[in-house]
C-alpha cells in the first residue's frame, strides 16, 4: 500500500476512535458492566468484548482485554505498511521490550516477583528477545542480569545490577538508552530524507520528557544535588539542552524552574494538571494527533496511531478503575488524556 494511502487509511481509523460526547457518557456509567456494555457497541470494541458477560465482568478482565486490544492492534494495522511487521511492528514490540524489562527489573529490586508474574500479559512472550517469565523468578538483579545473557541488554546492563548496591535510576536510564540506539539504527537503516528526522524527532521527544521528568522527581521528592541528577539523564536531546537543566537545578527555586521548562521546551502544555507527568501525556497526545492529521509518511503515520491507541486504552482503564472506586465523573476526568 503506497505512503499517501497508509496514511489515509490510520487516519480513517482514527475515526472510529471514542469521541469526547463517548467519554462523557463513560463517565457517567454507574459500573464496570455498564462502561463495557457501552463499549460493545462502538466499532474499535464490539469484538474485544464479543466473548464477554456484560452482567459478571470484573474491573480487572475488562482491563486486561482492552490492553490486548492495543496490541492486536498493532499487529493488525502493521499488515498496511510495505515493509509489514519489520517497520512499525519492529519500534512498538521494542518500546515494550524495554518497558517490560524495566517492570521486572522495578519488580526483582523491590522482591515483588509474583505482581510481575501475575500482571505479565503472555501474548506478547513470543516477540521479546528475552523470557519474561524466566526473569521474574530471578532472586535479584545480579541473577537477572545472567538471565539476560545473549540479549543486547546484558553487556550495557552487567556492571550496573551487580553493583552493591545497585543504582535502580540508571540501570532504567540505561534500558531507555539501549532502545533509542536500537530505533536509531533501524530508522537509519530503513528511512530516507526528511522522514528519517521526523520519525527520530518522536524519540528525542520522549528523551527530553523523561530527562524532564527525572529532573523533577529527584529534585522535588529526593532533593538531590544537580551531579548526582545528571548521571541520570539519557544522552539524547531535541529542545532541552543539558543547559537549561543546569541552570534550572541552580536556581533559587529548581522546582518551579523546572516546571516551567516543561512549557519552554514544549515538553508538555500549559499546565492543564499538577501532574506533571499528566502535563506531558497530555502534550504527546495532542502532537500524534497533529502528526497524524499531515503526515504522508506510513511509518510516522502509523506510529502516531499505535501512541493514540495507547492513550485511549490508558483513558478506558483510568475510566474503569474510577467507576469501581466510586469517584465522581469530573474527578475521573481529571487524570484523562484528551
Amino acid at each position: 500500500m503506497p505512503n499517501n494511502a497508509v496514511a489515509a487509511k490510520s487516519r480513517a481509523v482514527f475515526g472510529k476512535f471514542l469521541t469526547k460526547d463517548d467519554y462523557t457518557n463513560l463517565l457517567h456509567r454507574s459500573s464496570v458492566p455498564a462502561v463495557v456494555s457501552f463499549l460493545r457497541t462502538k466499532p474499535l470494541y464490539k469484538s474485544v468484548f464479543a466473548e464477554t458477560d456484560d452482567a459478571s465482568i470484573r474491573r480487572r478482565q475488562a482491563e486486561a482485554l482492552i490492553n490486548r486490544s492495543v496490541f492486536d492492534n498493532y499487529i493488525r494495522i502493521s499488515g498496511f505498511s510495505s515493509s509489514g511487521k519489520d517497520s512499525i511492528m519492529s519500534f512498538l514490540i521494542k518500546q515494550l521490550e524495554a518497558e517490560t524489562l524495566i517492570k521486572a527489573v522495578t519488580a526483582v529490586n523491590a522482591g515483588l516477583q509474583s505482581g510481575f508474574v501475575t500482571s505479565f500479559p503472555d501474548y506478547i512472550v513470543e516477540y521479546l528477545c528475552y523470557d519474561p517469565m524466566r526473569l521474574a523468578i530471578a532472586k535479584n538483579l545480579a541473577e537477572l542480569s545472567d538471565m539476560l545473557t545473549g540479549t543486547p541488554y546484558h553487556k550495557p546492563l552487567k556492571e550496573l545490577m551487580t553493583a552493591q548496591p545497585p543504582d535502580l535510576n540508571r540501570i532504567i536510564t540505561t534500558i531507555n538508552v539501549c532502545y533509542i540506539k536500537w530505533a536509531f539504527d533501524r530508522i537509519d537503516k530503513s528511512v530516507k530524507g526528511k522522514d528519517k528526522e521526523q520519525i527520530k524527532s518522536f524519540f528525542l521527544r520522549k528523551a527530553d520528557a523523561d530527562n524532564l521528568l527525572v529532573c523533577y522527581r529527584m529534585k522535588k521528592t529526593f532533593g538531590l544535588e544537580a551531579d548526582r541528577i545528571n548521571e541520570l539523564m539519557i544522552p539524547y536531546h531535541r529542545k532541552l539542552r543539558p543547559k537549561d537543566i543546569d541552570t534550572a537545578l541552580k536556581a533559587i527555586d529548581p522546582v518551579a524552574a523546572l516546571r516551567e521548562l516543561f512549557v519552554k521546551t514544549r515538553i508538555a502544555s500549559e499546565q492543564v494538571t499538577d501532574i506533571p507527568e499528566l502535563n506531558v501525556d497530555i502534550a504527546d497526545h495532542r502532537y500524534f494527533r497533529h502528526r497524524l492529521a499531515v503526515s504522508t509518511n506510513e511509518t510516522e503515520a502509523l506510529y502516531s496511531l499505535m501512541m493514540l491507541f495507547r492513550d485511549e486504552s490508558t483513558n478506558l482503564c483510568r475510566i474503569i478503575e474510577g467507576i469501581r472506586y466510586g469517584l465522581a465523573p469530573e474527578e475521573i476526568e481529571k487524570y484523562l488524556i484528551l
